[in-house]
């Protein structure tokens, strides 16, 4: 590996964790933020939810549609996105100074611009470590890189705890943590335009992946990918569907149904992530051992007992229990949908590939998150969604056991048997 190459790793992990030590403070107090401090409703919060997954959809837009461009250009869509994305939601809290509805307004406006750009930063980001960081390398690699994300978003929500606990008035306390996001994402974004770009690995890639052009329109590009591709893609579709169908409840049910408050919120998250930090070599032993389907389909059929335990909580303080093990069940999934998403198709497609992976992904969680809100508008209770979810991730581990691809580290992709 060149020196450029290896120092670019080595900024991408100080890019990667203060990026993440930002927007687990901004992404992860948004909810508690609008309901807390700016007295939002349901619907409200659902619609923020719904606009945070469907603008994201709508980023990817470019990636299908034009993934020569995209990948020509990736490091400085990289660059201008994720700007773009941790700053501005480290903004959020601007909103606090405006009176309802120019806070909610505001809160939509800025959060559809700002998914949108770090959407089409993720395609652009993708492509380029796909590049950057080899297949065989890529489990030692992702594991660890897992690790430091994990150590990061603790960080920041042990943070954020040791704020509301010692500050006590709550709008005080809520200015303090997003503006460090807001250093965390300034830094971060010094950290991005140190990296550079290693330059796809197939130059001629536009001539071998036999794309289809209109002869109208001769820049729009779109990829024919494999049965496998399509097959993996079509599972991800039925799993986010059953992960997001309770995706705006989650926060409501722990403030206002059991009554906890920010300090329990930020409390389960970080033991969500302190136990992804020690289950992530589980995983990767998994991997290594049973290979990719045997830990995808098992993550998957994990994740079912999340909502169930959410559900049963008798309080707020023992969703924390459930948040336990919530991270061991998803530390398989953070390792198996890197490898899926950067390593499935040749590299020449994966711009595109990931494009399409996320606006299909994201569109479905948008519309999993509006039904949700629909039934539980409907039956009166915000439980339906969760039961539901449950059952439904149950069916995605088992449909994905027996259709998924198997992705080998050391010799590429290849059909399980």
């Amino acid at each position: 590996m060149s020196n450029s190459a290896e120092s670019s790793r080595r900024f991408y992990v100080f890019e990667t964790t203060s990026y993440n030590f930002s927007v687990n403070i901004s992404s992860g107090l948004a909810n508690a933020l609008a309901l807390r401090v700016l007295n939002f409703d349901v619907f409200e919060i659902g619609l923020l939810t719904s606009t945070r997954i469907f603008s994201y959809a709508l980023s990817q837009l470019p990636g299908v549609f034009f993934p020569d461009s995209v990948r020509r250009n990736r490091k400085l869509i990289w660059n201008i996105g994720g700007a773009v994305n941790r700053i501005g939601l480290s903004l959020s809290i601007l909103s606090v100074f405006t009176t309802h509805p120019l806070s909610f307004q505001y809160l939509l406006g800025l959060t559809a611009v700002s998914q949108f750009a770090g959407g089409l930063a993720g395609v652009a980001a993708g492509d380029l470590l796909g590049d950057l960081v080899s297949l065989e390398e890529a489990p030692s690699f992702w594991s660890r890189i897992n690790k430091l994300i994990y150590i990061s978003t603790i960080l920041s929500l042990l943070t954020g705890s040791l704020i509301f606990l010692t500050v006590r008035n709550l709008l005080e306390a809520y200015i303090l943590v997003y503006s460090l996001a807001l250093a965390s994402a300034l830094f971060s974004t010094v950290m991005l335009l140190m990296i550079k770009d290693p330059g796809p690995s197939d130059l001629n890639w536009l001539s071998k992946i036999g794309y289809s052009r209109n002869k109208v329109h001769s820049r729009i590009s779109v990829v024919s990918f494999t049965n496998d591709t399509y097959k993996y893609l079509a599972l991800q579709l039925l799993f986010n569907y059953s992960v997001n169908l309770p995706a705006p409840f989650w926060d409501y049910l722990v403030l206002n149904v059991l009554g906890g408050n920010e300090i329990i919120i930020l409390v389960k998250n970080m033991t969500g992530l302190l136990v992804k930090f020690f289950s992530i070599e589980f995983w990767k032993k998994n991997f290594l051992g049973k290979g990719s389907n045997n830990t995808l389909s098992l993550g998957m059929a994990s994740t079912s007992l999340v909502p169930v335990a959410y559900i049963v909580a008798p309080s707020a303080w023992m969703t924390i229990l459930a948040e336990a093990y919530s991270g061991f069940a998803w530390s398989s999934l953070d390792l198996t949908n890197a490898m899926y998403t950067f390593y499935l198709t040749p590299s020449e497609q994966r711009p595109a590939y990931i494009s399409v992976l996320s606006l299909s992904t994201n569109l479905i969680a948008s519309l999993a998150s509006f039904t949700g809100s629909l039934i539980a508008d409907i039956t009166g209770s915000i439980y339906p969604p969760f039961i539901i979810s449950s059952i439904m991730r149950v069916a995605s581990g088992g449909i994905t056991h027996k259709l998924a691809p198997e992705i080998n580290h050391n010799r590429g992709m290849g059909v399980k048997g």
